[in-house]
């Protein structure tokens, strides 16, 4: 009786695992069916038959139809370009491409396909399905084209901003360089946000190249060669203001800023009436980052620097604050030299003061909190000589504060 019982459950367990597998049998049968449906009402449909297809197959992650419907789409755009529906059948097509359902070479193949789609169809939710499907069929070729793009851009916009503003397309197409660009793609966008292009986008430029500027100091350094005196300043604050560039990239080209704006050609170093107000803005705004950066790389040329500095000051070119900053700037990055150069400036404003020409207070607490901080004993009979003279208390003071700081 058990024996019979376990019999008519095992035929019951077989019939319906059979049923199971002809119901699943039959629903592959059915899916190859619809299918073939959908492919032929596709071939036979209009435009918006098209599209319903591609829709359908794509819903099952059967892309073949999309394919078919982008070479559809490349081959009429003569005959229709503009048309409303073709461009949605193309909009949908692209936007259903996948790549887990191709091959690799299908997938070379697709972002071939995608760049003539960007190239030849100029509407923009097109283009913007384009982008988003370039990330996920990336190729070299293709960060090209989108350089190119965003480079003809901003070309027009600088000869005329009506002519090319900021829309989908071009925001998308930065955004996309931002994690696929390449060198080219670090100009386009530093040249742009240096030129003020889009003033009102400075921020999406500066996201977009800053993670690309760190295999790009060599660019930087040919930008900042080749611009005015004015526009180093501006890359200078550029550089300052974004995390994403490492410390060696802005030390190096605070470095080569400051190096050409006290330097002639023949390495001589300018009379005060040969600078500008401009360069003495570059030396001023390099020194400040060089000191900011902790950029001991360049210490012997910033304490070159002090002599011009010292120059600017007495002709009027900088305002005793800034010749204080200066100092200050210079000591933080100090070389060998350093102590000296301001041991013998001091000296000199000490002898002023003794010829009742009281030199300007922030200036002379700069040079002292300066030797102070460096520790070097050559500024011990200066700094002692400071607390005889006539100096306001907070001067003394100060000098007593560098006096038990030197290392002897």
């Amino acid at each position: 009786m058990v024996r019979k019982g376990l019999g008519l459950l095992q035929g019951r367990g077989l019939a319906r695992a059979g049923r199971l597998a002809l119901m699943l049998f039959c629903a592959g049968i059915a899916s190859a069916r619809d299918f073939r449906q959908i492919e032929a009402d596709f071939v036979r449909g209009d435009i918006r038959q098209k599209t319903k297809a591609v829709k359908e197959a794509a819903a099952s992650d059967n892309v073949s139809l999309s394919l078919k419907a982008i070479d559809f789409a490349l081959d009429v755009q003569d005959v229709l370009a503009g048309d409303s529906d073709l461009n949605e059948l193309l909009s949908v097509s692209v936007m259903s491409l996948k790549k887990k359902a191709v091959t690799e070479e299908q997938a070379k193949e697709i972002s071939a396909k995608l760049a003539q789609v960007f190239k030849i169809f100029p509407d923009n939710k097109i283009r913007v399905a384009v982008l988003d499907k370039f990330e996920e069929f990336p190729a070299e070729n293709n960060v090209s084209l989108i350089n190119a793009y965003v480079a003809e851009k901003a070309q027009k916009a600088a000869e005329d901003a009506l002519s090319a503003p900021m829309d989908d397309v071009l925001l998308k197409s930065i955004r996309l360089l931002r994690s696929t660009g390449n060198k080219t793609s670090f100009s386009v966008l530093f040249v742009a946000d240096l030129m003020g292009i889009w003033p009102d986008y400075k921020q999406e430029l500066e996201e977009a190249f800053g993670p690309l500027a760190n295999s790009c100091g060599a660019e930087i350094l040919k930008i900042l060669a080749s611009v005015q005196v004015s526009e180093k300043i501006d890359i200078l604050d550029i550089i300052r203001r974004n995390e994403k560039i490492s410390k060696k990239i802005k030390g190096e080209v605070a470095e080569k800023a400051l190096s050409s704006s006290i330097y002639k050609a023949d390495g001589e170093i300018p009379d005060a009436e040969e600078l500008s107000p401009e360069q003495v803005q570059v030396q001023l705004a390099s020194l400040k980052l060089i000191s900011d950066l902790q950029w001991t790389r360049a210490s012997k040329m910033v304490t070159d620097y002090f002599p011009i500095a010292r120059l600017e000051y007495e002709n009027n070119l900088i305002t005793p604050v800034q010749f204080a900053q200066a100092i200050g700037d210079i000591a933080a990055v100090a070389c060998a030299e350093t102590g000296q150069v301001l041991s013998s400036y001091l000296d000199f404003l000490n002898k002023s003061m003794e010829s009742d020409n009281a030199p300007v207070e922030a200036v002379v607490l700069s040079v002292i909190h300066a030797l102070g901080g460096l520790g070097d004993k050559t500024a011990f009979d200066y700094l002692l000589y400071v607390t005889y003279l006539d100096y306001p208390q907070e001067v003394t003071d100060a000098a007593r504060t560098a006096l038990a700081q030197l290392k002897w």
